[in-house]
């Protein structure tokens, strides 16, 4: 073999095992790092997202992860394996910067910073400028950002839950939510959250603002029985409620001043799905409410709540003295404006 020929070859050599690194490095799988200090805990702490569990322990304050997923997933740093969530972040294959202290029993998080919590907030801040303006809202501005970060962000777990939430209001028509659900991809959302998602859009087909509110029928809690027709010239606010649920309980506070002030105008029908009639009673008995008040049984199972899509708490509907919805979660201070302009309409109709 000539001096030449050996060259030849180990260049070749050569050759090969640098496209075979490149290949490696190539197909080699993205990583995140999470670094963070932490004030006030020493020993182990946790990250954990979905089934997932990893340990180190802190040293001089700070600790380090690293690993890879799949997609953008909701974590937490906690101080137990299988203890309380707390501390939550979004991870995506990035670096993550993570300020923590520890407070008697559990980590809580100062600040985190990465683009995929970055995103975060930019994206609830735009939602929020939408959402606090009518004119904004009421066009097609919120479906068109949807739309926008839908696309862009089919597997991150933060819009994936923000979209389950966003198609399920009164401002997203249901072919738009087709839309965004083809955007996305479903099969990550959590089967519970598939099945009260479902029941949503279910109502949100058939009932709607300008709808005729379904014929019902609830059990006061003396024996006495609600219907339509027990509200007969009045406004009806129907408000689902239990007596576990803390804003249901705070909307109580600020409904109360509204319906003393509407003086005959506004009626309303609170109707509890607590597992116990007699659980109801007793929070009454203790929280003297003027309005009326009812039970279904069943919790959210009921076969009425499911007619009408109810899967959080508090759920309202405002109806007309005719029976008509005028609106669906309205904010209850809301109210009066939608009555008053309601009446005036209808003397414009007439």
């Amino acid at each position: 073999m000539t001096y030449k020929t050996k060259i030849h070859m180990k260049n070749t050599a050569h050759s090969i095992l640098f496209v075979l690194l490149i290949i490696f490095s190539c197909t080699e799988s993205a990583q995140y790092q999470v670094d963070g200090e932490i004030t006030g805990y020493e020993g182990y702490v946790f990250v954990r997202y979905g089934d997932f569990v990893d340990s180190t322990l802190v040293a001089d304050g700070a600790f380090t992860f690293t690993g890879s997923v799949d997609r953008t997933v909701q974590a937490t740093i906690t101080n137990k394996a299988d203890g309380i969530y707390a501390a939550p972040f979004f991870l995506d294959n990035e670096l993550v910067t993570i300020d923590a202290t520890f407070e008697e029993p559990y980590i809580q998080m100062i600040s985190v910073s990465s683009p995929s919590n970055t995103l975060v907030e930019t994206v609830l801040s735009a939602l929020s400028t939408i959402m606090e303006d009518e004119e904004r809202l009421r066009s097609n501005e919120l479906f068109l950002y949807m739309d926008s970060i839908t696309a862009a962000h089919p597997r991150n777990d933060f819009i994936i839950e923000l979209t389950t939430e966003v198609i399920t209001s009164d401002f997203i028509t249901f072919q738009q939510t087709n839309a965004l659900l083809g955007n996305i991809d479903t099969l990550l959302i959590h089967p519970s959250d598939l099945k009260s998602m479902k029941i949503a859009l279910d109502r949100q087909a058939r009932i709607n603002p300008g709808d005729q509110f379904p014929a019902f029928s609830f059990n006061g809690l003396a024996g006495e029985v609600y219907t339509k027709e027990s509200f007969p010239d009045q406004y009806l606010l129907i408000d689902v409620w239990a007596t576990w649920c803390g804003p249901c309980l705070e909307g109580f506070d600020t409904l109360l001043p509204i319906y003393e002030a509407l003086n005959g105008q506004l009626e309303v029908l609170s109707v509890s799905i607590d597992s116990s009639k007699d659980r109801v009673i007793q929070f009454l008995e203790k929280n003297k409410l003027p309005w009326k008040q009812a039970h279904a049984e069943g919790e959210f199972n009921n076969p009425f709540m499911q007619e009408l899509g109810i899967v959080f708490l508090p759920f309202y509907y405002l109806l007309t003295p005719e029976g008509e919805i005028i609106a669906i979660n309205p904010a209850i201070e809301d109210i009066p404006e939608l009555i008053k302009r309601r009446g005036s309409l209808k003397e414009v109709m007439k």
